[in-house]
């Protein structure tokens, strides 16, 4: 695993849960638009500590399957699950996301968040309409640009967050229908972004803070990486926003 997902398993070990702003609220609307509800089978793309899934399971009593490359992560959502009395609809594999080990038509709802930036898109959304049920819904909730960015700045991203691609959220909507999806929409709430950092430094709380502090004095090499992602949100705020995209897959 690249430095991006070990300092991503850093901020989960110190308390946090979500990692993009909006927080649950925004996972929720995109799922509301993907038309969750009760005995639904929902794959969660890159689930993390399991905060969504059991999130979702629990408030609309759906099935949820989630998928990361993270053993560890696994290990988390798991013990989770568990916790809120959620292990017969609720479930973690680490899983590729560009080779799904899924029948075809499995799922009514496919969800991904932060995560198809840093995957082969094509790839994987081919995989995501494979396994999704006719009809059924694909949301996708990712950082974006708010306008054309310059090359150097695409460079950069690409490099320092290693292999991290992204687009305006009319390129997304192009993407999405070039793969077949109809009935998309896009909604950008960029402008939760500058509550972010205050947000998750009152999740995390002086012990959090305190704990993670303490990691990154052990490992210079993640403090330096987290400096590099905190200055490009800092110097590229006018292109960076964050935004998601939903769609369905045709009968």
């Amino acid at each position: 695993m690249g430095k991006m997902a070990d300092i991503d398993e850093v901020m989960y070990s110190c308390g946090l849960d979500i990692l993009h702003p909006g927080g649950l609220e925004k996972t929720d609307e995109m799922a509301r638009l993907c038309k969750i509800g009760k005995g639904k089978k929902i794959l969660d793309i890159g689930s993390g500590k399991g905060v969504t899934a059991c999130f979702l399971a629990q408030k609309y009593g759906c099935e949820v399957v989630g998928i990361d490359l993270s053993e560890k992560m696994i290990k988390h959502a798991s013990e989770l699950a568990k916790k809120r009395g959620l292990e017969g609809r609720v479930s973690f594999r680490m899983v590729d996301a560009h080779d799904l080990p899924f029948k075809d038509k499995s799922f009514d709802i496919v969800l991904a968040e932060c995560t198809t930036v840093l995957l082969d898109k094509e790839k994987a959304f081919s995989e995501f309409l494979r396994v999704l049920k006719p009809g059924g819904y694909i949301g996708d909730l990712e950082m974006i640009w708010k306008t054309s960015p310059p090359k150097k700045l695409v460079d950069k991203v690409y490099r320092v967050w290693e292999g991290f691609r992204t687009m305006t959220l009319e390129e997304w909507k192009k993407f999405f229908e070039k793969m077949g999806i109809i009935n998309v929409k896009t909604v950008d709430f960029s402008e939760t972004i500058p509550d972010m950092e205050k947000a998750m430094m009152k999740e995390l709380g002086l012990k959090g803070m305190i704990k993670m502090a303490c990691q990154l004095l052990l490992r210079p090499d993640l403090r330096k990486a987290m400096d590099e992602y905190r200055k490009i949100f800092r110097e590229y705020s006018e292109y960076i926003g964050y935004g998601y995209i939903v769609g369905r897959k045709r009968k």
